[in-house]
């Protein structure tokens, strides 16, 4: 190949890479507007339903700031439930969810959805950590509510389009808190996209935390994305002071996959901060740690429980089960939600411009093929 081909195939090469560019972008817009007309939303971001930390504040302040709330019900009763969505309902005029784990409410599940269909005074989102029985999706449906469903599994994802979800949330290992599956998030992405016959809005969990890691969720297939760790240091989170400073404090490798919390929660790993409970060599004596509020009354905190360290918590509180994603390093300070949520949307728009302009850069940059004009007098 001649100098001048070699010359024409490289500025060739780099406007098609600019146009490739431009049309992602494009296409990563046209999946983040899916998104967030799945949830009733402006931004495709799901604020993760964490239990004891994600109370009616913290999920109306992050409706209020234009992603999706989620207050957490985790072992509420009826009574606490209601109350928890009423709280929330007072808080914000905007759409929120709601958060159910069905493997740990298994008989309060019923109650919860009793309290939720009874209290709601607009469409919410009810989302669900796993695959939730049939007649509770189809109970969801037919009031008129969204259902998301988390997984960690292509196999999952496609299940819950069985039990009719209006979209499903896949989380990676990257996620703090208990896993859903074994693999690493941009596998499961990858799955899904190839799938023809899956085409459900699909929100990615696991390490996002910038604006620039939900650019890169959309561009590998999500259509938004799940965040917990982003928010358990927010002002109007239920952490305990402890638990936000040492997250504020942390690295990805200050993080660990661990079954050392399995108390209340068995037979599920989960993503926390190092503690001298993950690092022994061998599981600690069981012991009582700490005190904490469950449902109005306290209750003692075993070495090994899968509680979390909220406000209330007295004790040995970096013995607990403070749950942790690779994002963690995007958490900086105590701050409020919408003030998290409008950083991370300047970050998104920076990422998105800086791409198509380093793009466009390489295509004004090559070398003009043979005969072409330059670039300044086109």
């Amino acid at each position: 190949m001649s100098a001048a081909d070699a010359d024409a195939a490289l500025a060739g090469a780099a406007a098609l890479a600019g146009a490739a560019v431009d049309a992602a972008l494009t296409a990563v817009d046209a999946a983040a507007a899916v998104g967030a007309a799945a949830l009733g939303v402006e931004l495709p971001l799901v604020q993760a339903g964490m239990g004891g930390i994600a109370g009616p504040e913290l999920a109306a302040a992050v409706s209020e700031a234009g992603a999706l709330g989620t207050v957490a019900l985790y072992k509420s009763d009826r009574a606490l439930a209601a109350a928890l969505v009423e709280r929330t309902a007072a808080r914000t005029t905007r759409t929120f969810g709601v958060n159910v784990i069905p493997e740990v409410a298994d008989r309060l599940l019923d109650e919860q959805l009793d309290a939720v269909l009874d209290r709601a005074d607009r469409q919410l989102t009810v989302n669900s950590y796993g695959l939730p029985p049939r007649p509770f999706a189809e109970r969801v449906r037919a009031a008129g509510h969204r259902l998301l469903v988390q997984t960690g599994s292509h196999h999952d994802a496609r299940t819950a389009a069985g039990l009719g979800a209006h979209a499903v949330t896949v989380q990676g290992t990257e996620a703090g808190g208990h896993h859903l599956g074994e693999r690493p998030l941009a596998d499961l992405l990858a799955e899904l996209r190839a799938d023809p016959g899956f085409d459900l809005p699909v929100f990615a969990a696991g390490a996002v935390g910038t604006g620039a890691d939900l650019l890169r969720v959309l561009a590998a297939g999500a259509n938004g994305a799940m965040c917990g760790t982003l928010f358990v240091a927010a002002a109007e989170s239920a952490a305990h002071p402890d638990y936000r400073r040492d997250l504020i404090a942390a690295g990805p490798a200050d993080t660990v996959i661990t079954d050392r919390f399995s108390i209340g929660w068995p037979g599920r790993t989960h993503r926390v901060l190092r503690s001298a409970v993950t690092e022994a060599p061998a599981p600690l004596p069981s012991a009582l740690i700490a005190w904490t509020t469950v449902m109005g009354s306290r209750r003692p905190v075993p070495r090994g429980s899968a509680a979390a360290p909220t406000a209330e918590a007295e004790g040995r509180v970096g013995e607990m089960a403070r749950y942790a994603g690779l994002g963690c390093g995007a958490v900086t300070a105590v701050e409020p939600a919408a003030a998290i949520l409008a950083r991370l949307r300047e970050q998104y728009a920076r990422a998105r411009d800086a791409t198509r302009d380093a793009a466009r850069d390489a295509a004004q940059d090559a070398p003009p093929g043979p005969g072409a004009a330059p670039v300044a007098a086109r």
